[in-house]
């Protein structure tokens, strides 16, 4: 099969998208917290080896297994997704120690590099459709922007929801909203997003329907994370924990996953049907 023969690599937009979306970026936070912390915090520098290990690892794995496939395979697809949700927030937070900076700042940044992203996935294609990843090439410009799009989630929830002193983590230029509110305020903002989507209906391919879908894709991550870090932490004094969250996200992607591949399987299984009943 030669690359022009490759089917769509990228599943079809809809609610269960979103919904997986959303819990993927909820599982990303959990687990990457949880990871890191295992060893304790007089370990968390082995705690932090420890969690990009074995993220990057078997990101690495199931990427190179998705772009190894000639169509859309969504344990491939969403597992590599979730991944890069754990390895996306490490990502942008060591990129934050390490630089020093601070999260408006780091923000910026992401958004720019997402803007570049965008710069050369056009000029390599002059295609930016996320209904045509036909070739190797469009598929490496989108997980590139997709990984893009997690590190600017995740330094923008961060931005909104830290206090500007006070606390284990703080930012001169955090916005204090808390993890709660970060989570209803964009959360809604998501919402009007696919309300816009759904009632206006953008033309395929044109400039509404993409922007509107990379705002709501890149509003996934702080949605989702903020509400992991709410109950993992702060609801009922953090009883939840880490643990506790991931556990429960697992569970809920493990659903999703689950309906995704029993509503893909059904076309096919229809197709034989009618190719049985016309034989006889």
């Amino acid at each position: 099969m030669t690359k022009k023969d490759m089917l769509n690599k990228v599943p079809a937009i809809t609610l269960l998208f979103w919904l997986t979306k959303l819990i993927s970026t909820g599982l990303g936070e959990s687990v990457s917290d949880y990871s890191s912390q295992i060893f304790g915090q007089q370990n968390s520098g082995l705690g932090e080896l420890f969690t990009v290990g074995w993220s990057l690892g078997l990101f690495a794995i199931f990427l190179t297994l998705q772009f190894r496939s000639e169509r859309y395979r969504p344990t491939f697809y969403w597992l590599s997704v979730a991944l890069l949700a754990v390895f996306g927030t490490f990502s942008a937070d060591t990129f934050k120690s390490l630089t020093g900076l601070h999260y408006m700042e780091t923000t910026a940044i992401f958004g720019a590099l997402m803007l570049v992203s965008f710069g050369l996935w056009y000029r390599a294609t002059h295609d930016l459709s996320i209904h045509h990843i036909t070739t190797h090439t469009k598929e490496a410009y989108y997980w590139l922007t997709v990984a893009f799009s997690f590190m600017l989630g995740t330094a923008a929830g961060d931005w909104l929801a830290t206090a500007r002193s006070g606390g284990y983590n703080v930012d001169p230029t955090g916005l204090n909203l808390g993890f709660l509110n970060t989570g209803l305020i964009l959360g809604a903002v998501f919402l009007g997003l696919l309300a816009y989507r759904a009632i206006r209906r953008p033309a395929m391919n044109s400039v509404g329907e993409i922007v509107t879908f990379w705002l709501a894709y890149i509003l996934t991550r702080p949605v989702g994370a903020s509400f992991a870090d709410y109950f993992g932490y702060d609801f009922h004094n953090g009883f939840l924990g880490n643990q506790g969250m991931s556990l429960i996200w697992l569970a809920l992607f493990a659903v999703c996953l689950g309906v995704t591949l029993v509503h893909q399987s059904t076309p096919t299984i229809r197709q034989d049907a009618v190719k049985k009943v016309s034989t006889k």
